[in-house]
Protein backbone atom coordinates (compact mmCIF):
# COMPACT_ATOMS: atom_id res chain seq x y z
CA UNK A 1 0.00 0.00 0.00
CA UNK A 2 1.16 3.53 -0.60
CA UNK A 3 2.30 5.76 2.81
CA UNK A 4 -0.72 6.98 4.09
CA UNK A 5 -2.51 10.01 2.20
CA UNK A 6 -3.44 13.14 4.29
CA UNK A 7 -5.30 16.23 2.66
CA UNK A 8 -2.29 17.88 1.92
CA UNK A 9 -0.69 14.50 -0.54
CA UNK A 10 -4.20 14.70 -1.89
CA UNK A 11 -4.35 18.28 -2.99
CA UNK A 12 -0.75 17.76 -4.51
CA UNK A 13 -1.24 15.39 -6.56
CA UNK A 14 -5.08 16.66 -7.89
CA UNK A 15 -3.10 19.95 -8.78
CA UNK A 16 -0.46 17.78 -10.34
CA UNK A 17 -3.09 16.57 -12.37
CA UNK A 18 -4.60 18.89 -13.09
CA UNK A 19 -1.33 20.94 -14.00
CA UNK A 20 -2.34 23.34 -11.74
CA UNK A 21 0.26 22.95 -8.92
CA UNK A 22 3.23 25.23 -8.64
CA UNK A 23 7.03 24.21 -9.08
CA UNK A 24 7.48 23.91 -4.90
CA UNK A 25 4.08 21.90 -5.17
CA UNK A 26 5.36 19.57 -7.92
CA UNK A 27 8.91 19.47 -6.06
CA UNK A 28 7.41 18.21 -2.30
CA UNK A 29 4.81 15.49 -4.35
CA UNK A 30 8.22 14.37 -6.51
CA UNK A 31 9.73 13.72 -3.16
CA UNK A 32 6.93 11.81 -1.60
CA UNK A 33 7.00 9.56 -4.63
CA UNK A 34 10.00 8.78 -4.31
CA UNK A 35 9.92 7.94 -0.84
CA UNK A 36 8.39 3.98 -1.88
CA UNK A 37 7.67 2.06 -5.07
CA UNK A 38 4.16 1.99 -3.89
CA UNK A 39 3.53 5.43 -3.70
CA UNK A 40 4.74 5.77 -7.14
CA UNK A 41 2.56 2.83 -8.33
CA UNK A 42 -0.37 4.75 -6.72
CA UNK A 43 0.62 8.46 -8.23
CA UNK A 44 0.40 6.02 -11.70
CA UNK A 45 -2.71 4.28 -11.23
CA UNK A 46 -4.04 7.81 -10.38
CA UNK A 47 -2.81 9.57 -12.97
CA UNK A 48 -3.99 6.75 -16.08
CA UNK A 49 -7.43 6.79 -14.99
CA UNK A 50 -7.41 10.33 -14.57
CA UNK A 51 -6.03 11.00 -18.24
CA UNK A 52 -8.35 8.03 -19.22
CA UNK A 53 -11.27 9.88 -17.77
CA UNK A 54 -10.12 13.15 -19.59
CA UNK A 55 -11.30 12.29 -22.38
CA UNK A 56 -14.86 12.23 -21.48
CA UNK A 57 -15.99 16.06 -22.04
CA UNK A 58 -17.85 17.12 -18.56
CA UNK A 59 -13.84 16.46 -16.97
CA UNK A 60 -13.13 20.38 -17.59
CA UNK A 61 -15.95 20.96 -15.79
CA UNK A 62 -14.91 18.55 -12.36
CA UNK A 63 -13.94 20.53 -9.78
CA UNK A 64 -11.00 19.50 -8.30
CA UNK A 65 -11.37 18.24 -4.52
CA UNK A 66 -14.32 15.99 -6.65
CA UNK A 67 -12.41 15.19 -9.79
CA UNK A 68 -9.59 13.06 -7.34
CA UNK A 69 -12.44 11.68 -5.52
CA UNK A 70 -13.92 10.13 -8.19
CA UNK A 71 -10.82 8.78 -10.00
CA UNK A 72 -9.65 7.47 -6.12
CA UNK A 73 -13.13 5.66 -6.24
CA UNK A 74 -12.70 4.09 -9.80
CA UNK A 75 -9.26 3.07 -8.47
CA UNK A 76 -10.89 0.79 -5.61
CA UNK A 77 -13.44 -0.18 -8.26
CA UNK A 78 -10.35 -1.82 -10.80
CA UNK A 79 -8.86 -3.24 -7.60
CA UNK A 80 -11.83 -4.86 -6.42
CA UNK A 81 -12.54 -6.18 -10.13
CA UNK A 82 -8.89 -7.54 -10.29
CA UNK A 83 -7.92 -5.33 -13.55
CA UNK A 84 -4.71 -4.74 -13.06
CA UNK A 85 -2.27 -2.56 -14.82
CA UNK A 86 1.30 -3.45 -14.94
CA UNK A 87 3.72 -0.36 -15.14
CA UNK A 88 6.66 -0.62 -16.23
CA UNK A 89 9.39 1.77 -15.42
CA UNK A 90 11.18 3.40 -18.17
CA UNK A 91 12.07 6.92 -15.91
CA UNK A 92 15.29 7.53 -17.23
CA UNK A 93 14.79 6.90 -20.45
CA UNK A 94 12.92 10.11 -20.75
CA UNK A 95 13.72 13.34 -19.42
CA UNK A 96 11.20 16.27 -19.48
CA UNK A 97 13.18 19.20 -20.50
CA UNK A 98 11.02 22.91 -19.45
CA UNK A 99 11.51 25.61 -21.21
CA UNK A 100 9.22 27.31 -18.59
CA UNK A 101 8.29 25.86 -15.78
CA UNK A 102 6.40 22.83 -15.95
CA UNK A 103 5.29 19.43 -14.05
CA UNK A 104 7.84 16.08 -13.55
CA UNK A 105 7.38 13.05 -15.75
CA UNK A 106 6.70 9.38 -15.64
CA UNK A 107 6.51 7.45 -18.63
CA UNK A 108 3.98 4.42 -18.42
CA UNK A 109 3.40 1.29 -20.25
CA UNK A 110 0.27 -0.89 -19.72
CA UNK A 111 0.81 -4.79 -20.14
CA UNK A 112 -1.69 -6.29 -22.67
CA UNK A 113 -2.03 -9.06 -25.01
CA UNK A 114 0.21 -7.72 -27.08
CA UNK A 115 3.29 -7.43 -25.09
CA UNK A 116 2.46 -11.07 -23.65
CA UNK A 117 2.43 -12.41 -27.49
CA UNK A 118 5.82 -11.13 -28.02
CA UNK A 119 5.31 -7.76 -30.10
CA UNK A 120 6.18 -4.46 -28.82
CA UNK A 121 4.31 -2.20 -26.56
CA UNK A 122 4.21 1.32 -27.62
CA UNK A 123 4.07 4.39 -25.74
CA UNK A 124 3.58 8.48 -26.72
CA UNK A 125 5.32 11.13 -24.91
CA UNK A 126 4.18 14.32 -25.69
CA UNK A 127 5.81 17.79 -25.07
CA UNK A 128 3.48 20.69 -23.58
CA UNK A 129 3.07 23.72 -25.26
CA UNK A 130 6.26 26.10 -23.74
CA UNK A 131 8.56 23.15 -22.84
CA UNK A 132 10.75 20.28 -24.86
CA UNK A 133 11.32 16.80 -24.12
CA UNK A 134 14.40 14.38 -24.68
CA UNK A 135 14.19 10.60 -24.45
CA UNK A 136 16.72 7.77 -25.21
CA UNK A 137 15.21 5.01 -27.61
CA UNK A 138 15.94 1.29 -27.31
CA UNK A 139 18.18 1.21 -29.82
CA UNK A 140 20.24 4.15 -28.39
CA UNK A 141 18.88 6.53 -30.67
CA UNK A 142 18.42 10.31 -29.07
CA UNK A 143 15.24 12.37 -29.85
CA UNK A 144 14.05 15.68 -28.84
CA UNK A 145 10.85 16.85 -29.07
CA UNK A 146 9.65 20.33 -29.29
CA UNK A 147 6.55 22.59 -28.03
CA UNK A 148 3.55 20.92 -29.06
CA UNK A 149 4.70 18.16 -30.34
CA UNK A 150 4.28 13.73 -29.74
CA UNK A 151 6.18 11.00 -30.71
CA UNK A 152 4.95 7.20 -30.75
CA UNK A 153 7.71 4.49 -30.42
CA UNK A 154 7.90 0.77 -29.44
CA UNK A 155 9.83 -0.45 -25.98
CA UNK A 156 12.35 -1.89 -28.52
CA UNK A 157 12.37 -2.66 -32.28
CA UNK A 158 11.63 -6.48 -34.33
CA UNK A 159 11.65 -6.62 -37.53
CA UNK A 160 13.91 -4.94 -40.27
CA UNK A 161 13.04 -1.38 -39.89
CA UNK A 162 13.53 0.60 -36.55
CA UNK A 163 9.97 2.87 -37.36
CA UNK A 164 8.76 6.00 -34.86
CA UNK A 165 5.74 7.95 -35.60
CA UNK A 166 5.48 11.85 -35.16
CA UNK A 167 3.25 14.74 -34.92
CA UNK A 168 4.85 17.88 -34.54
CA UNK A 169 8.82 18.87 -34.55
CA UNK A 170 11.58 16.33 -33.37
CA UNK A 171 15.70 16.19 -33.60
CA UNK A 172 17.12 12.62 -33.99
CA UNK A 173 20.35 11.45 -33.40
CA UNK A 174 20.07 8.16 -34.89
CA UNK A 175 22.16 5.29 -33.69
CA UNK A 176 23.90 3.59 -36.78
CA UNK A 177 22.46 0.48 -38.10
CA UNK A 178 22.53 0.33 -42.03
CA UNK A 179 21.02 -3.05 -41.63
CA UNK A 180 17.71 -1.87 -40.10
CA UNK A 181 16.81 1.78 -41.44
CA UNK A 182 15.32 4.43 -39.04
CA UNK A 183 12.14 5.77 -40.31
CA UNK A 184 10.04 8.63 -38.87
CA UNK A 185 6.67 8.67 -40.35
CA UNK A 186 4.15 11.85 -39.99
CA UNK A 187 0.93 11.84 -41.58
CA UNK A 188 1.93 12.95 -44.89
CA UNK A 189 5.72 11.78 -45.58
CA UNK A 190 8.52 9.70 -43.92
CA UNK A 191 11.94 10.40 -43.62
CA UNK A 192 14.15 7.07 -43.82
CA UNK A 193 18.08 6.92 -42.39
CA UNK A 194 20.60 4.63 -41.23
CA UNK A 195 22.67 6.40 -38.98
CA UNK A 196 22.88 10.40 -38.89
CA UNK A 197 21.00 13.74 -37.32
CA UNK A 198 18.15 15.33 -38.65
CA UNK A 199 15.30 17.34 -38.00
CA UNK A 200 11.89 17.27 -39.08
CA UNK A 201 8.94 19.55 -39.08
CA UNK A 202 4.89 18.97 -39.59
CA UNK A 203 2.81 20.19 -37.72
CA UNK A 204 -0.74 19.54 -38.66
CA UNK A 205 -1.61 23.17 -38.66
CA UNK A 206 0.64 24.55 -40.68
CA UNK A 207 1.22 23.94 -44.75
CA UNK A 208 4.96 23.71 -44.72
CA UNK A 209 6.83 20.51 -43.92
CA UNK A 210 10.30 20.60 -43.16
CA UNK A 211 13.09 17.99 -43.02
CA UNK A 212 17.11 19.46 -42.29
CA UNK A 213 19.75 17.60 -42.24
CA UNK A 214 23.13 17.84 -40.04
CA UNK A 215 25.34 15.05 -40.78
CA UNK A 216 24.90 11.63 -42.78
CA UNK A 217 22.67 11.20 -45.36
CA UNK A 218 18.59 10.78 -45.43
CA UNK A 219 15.85 10.28 -48.23
CA UNK A 220 12.47 11.94 -48.12
CA UNK A 221 9.38 10.21 -49.22
CA UNK A 222 5.66 11.26 -49.61
CA UNK A 223 3.11 8.65 -48.64
CA UNK A 224 0.33 8.30 -51.51
CA UNK A 225 -2.92 7.44 -49.62
CA UNK A 226 -1.23 6.48 -46.44
CA UNK A 227 0.37 3.42 -47.86
CA UNK A 228 2.08 3.91 -51.24
CA UNK A 229 5.76 5.98 -51.44
CA UNK A 230 7.04 8.51 -53.89
CA UNK A 231 10.56 9.89 -53.73
CA UNK A 232 10.73 13.39 -53.02
CA UNK A 233 14.65 14.02 -52.36
CA UNK A 234 17.57 12.72 -50.72
CA UNK A 235 19.10 15.34 -48.90
CA UNK A 236 22.53 16.38 -48.03
CA UNK A 237 24.41 17.36 -45.08
CA UNK A 238 23.19 21.06 -44.20
CA UNK A 239 20.52 21.08 -46.58
CA UNK A 240 17.12 22.43 -45.70
CA UNK A 241 14.11 20.62 -47.64
CA UNK A 242 10.53 22.59 -47.77
CA UNK A 243 8.03 20.85 -48.70
CA UNK A 244 4.29 22.56 -49.42
CA UNK A 245 1.75 20.16 -48.43
CA UNK A 246 -0.92 21.49 -50.35
CA UNK A 247 0.42 22.06 -53.83
CA UNK A 248 3.11 19.23 -53.63
CA UNK A 249 6.14 22.24 -54.17
CA UNK A 250 9.90 21.24 -53.20
CA UNK A 251 12.78 23.60 -52.61
CA UNK A 252 15.94 22.33 -50.98
CA UNK A 253 18.54 25.26 -49.89
CA UNK A 254 22.36 24.77 -48.84
CA UNK A 255 22.86 26.95 -45.55
CA UNK A 256 23.42 27.01 -41.80
CA UNK A 257 21.58 24.26 -40.29
CA UNK A 258 21.83 25.08 -36.92
CA UNK A 259 18.90 28.16 -36.66
CA UNK A 260 16.53 24.64 -37.69
CA UNK A 261 17.02 22.75 -35.14
CA UNK A 262 18.52 25.57 -32.11
CA UNK A 263 15.39 25.11 -30.44
CA UNK A 264 16.70 21.73 -28.95
CA UNK A 265 18.95 23.66 -26.93
CA UNK A 266 16.34 26.26 -25.67
CA UNK A 267 16.90 29.43 -28.67
CA UNK A 268 14.57 30.81 -31.56
CA UNK A 269 16.89 32.29 -34.44
CA UNK A 270 15.90 34.24 -36.77
CA UNK A 271 18.31 35.54 -39.55
CA UNK A 272 17.10 38.47 -41.88
CA UNK A 273 13.54 36.79 -41.63
CA UNK A 274 9.74 37.89 -42.87
CA UNK A 275 8.31 39.25 -39.80
CA UNK A 276 5.46 37.31 -41.02
CA UNK A 277 7.58 34.66 -40.80
CA UNK A 278 9.11 34.98 -37.39
CA UNK A 279 5.59 35.55 -35.70
CA UNK A 280 4.41 32.42 -36.77
CA UNK A 281 7.04 30.37 -35.42
CA UNK A 282 6.87 32.12 -32.05
CA UNK A 283 2.77 31.39 -32.16
CA UNK A 284 3.65 27.76 -32.73
CA UNK A 285 5.78 27.72 -29.75
CA UNK A 286 3.48 29.09 -27.25
CA UNK A 287 0.16 28.04 -28.70
CA UNK A 288 -0.72 31.58 -29.32
CA UNK A 289 -2.62 33.58 -32.26
CA UNK A 290 -0.48 35.97 -33.11
CA UNK A 291 -2.01 38.43 -36.12
CA UNK A 292 0.31 41.12 -37.77
CA UNK A 293 -1.82 43.84 -39.29
CA UNK A 294 -0.19 45.88 -41.86
CA UNK A 295 0.86 45.13 -45.32
CA UNK A 296 4.69 46.89 -44.34
CA UNK A 297 5.01 44.42 -41.75
CA UNK A 298 4.92 41.31 -43.55
CA UNK A 299 8.05 41.53 -45.33
CA UNK A 300 9.75 43.63 -42.73
CA UNK A 301 12.78 41.91 -42.36
CA UNK A 302 14.14 40.82 -38.40
CA UNK A 303 17.52 39.28 -36.67
CA UNK A 304 17.50 38.15 -33.34
CA UNK A 305 18.42 35.32 -31.55
CA UNK A 306 15.95 34.41 -28.10
CA UNK A 307 16.96 31.64 -25.54
CA UNK A 308 14.61 30.59 -23.10
CA UNK A 309 12.58 33.64 -22.88
CA UNK A 310 9.05 33.66 -22.05
CA UNK A 311 6.17 35.09 -24.22
CA UNK A 312 6.14 38.32 -22.33
CA UNK A 313 9.74 39.07 -22.98
CA UNK A 314 10.27 37.85 -26.40
CA UNK A 315 7.21 40.35 -27.61
CA UNK A 316 8.69 42.78 -25.45
CA UNK A 317 12.12 42.70 -27.15
CA UNK A 318 10.38 42.70 -30.15
CA UNK A 319 9.19 45.85 -30.03
CA UNK A 320 12.18 47.38 -28.45
CA UNK A 321 14.06 45.90 -31.61
CA UNK A 322 11.48 46.75 -34.11
CA UNK A 323 8.97 49.47 -35.52
CA UNK A 324 6.12 47.33 -33.99
CA UNK A 325 4.06 47.59 -30.98
CA UNK A 326 1.56 44.87 -29.64
CA UNK A 327 -1.60 44.37 -27.64
CA UNK A 328 -2.87 41.23 -25.67
CA UNK A 329 -6.72 40.47 -26.05
CA UNK A 330 -8.62 40.06 -23.17
CA UNK A 331 -9.85 36.13 -23.33
CA UNK A 332 -13.07 35.53 -21.99
CA UNK A 333 -14.95 32.32 -21.34
CA UNK A 334 -16.64 29.99 -24.13
CA UNK A 335 -19.87 29.14 -23.70
CA UNK A 336 -18.74 25.50 -22.11
CA UNK A 337 -16.46 27.10 -19.29
CA UNK A 338 -13.18 26.83 -21.24
CA UNK A 339 -10.87 29.46 -22.55
CA UNK A 340 -10.32 30.50 -26.22
CA UNK A 341 -6.19 30.68 -27.45
CA UNK A 342 -4.28 33.76 -26.58
CA UNK A 343 -4.36 35.87 -29.11
CA UNK A 344 -2.05 38.70 -29.66
CA UNK A 345 -2.27 41.46 -32.20
CA UNK A 346 1.31 43.57 -33.82
CA UNK A 347 1.22 46.44 -35.57
CA UNK A 348 3.21 49.32 -36.62
CA UNK A 349 4.03 51.57 -34.32
CA UNK A 350 2.15 54.98 -34.31
CA UNK A 351 -0.49 53.19 -36.13
CA UNK A 352 -3.75 52.00 -35.20
CA UNK A 353 -3.71 48.22 -34.82
CA UNK A 354 -7.16 47.30 -36.90
CA UNK A 355 -5.40 49.79 -40.23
Amino acid sequence: MAEKLNDDILTLISKNLEGVASEDENLRLHVWISISESNKKYYLELKNIWEAASLNPAHNKIDTGEGLKRVIDRISITQSDKKVWIYLERIAAVLLIPVTVGTFLFTHYRLDSHSLSGNPVYNEVYAAFGTRSALKLADSTLVWLNSGSSLRYPDRFIGTNREVELKGEAYFEVKSDVSHPFIVRTSNFFVKATGTKFNVLNYESNSLSEVTLISGKVSVNELINGEKSNLISTLLPNQHLNFDKLNKTIKIRDEDSYKYYAWKDGKLIFRNEPLSDVVKKIGQVFNVDIQLKGSQLQEYRYRATFQEESLEEILRLLKMTSPVDYEEIKRTPLPDGSFPKKQVIIFQKNQLKNN
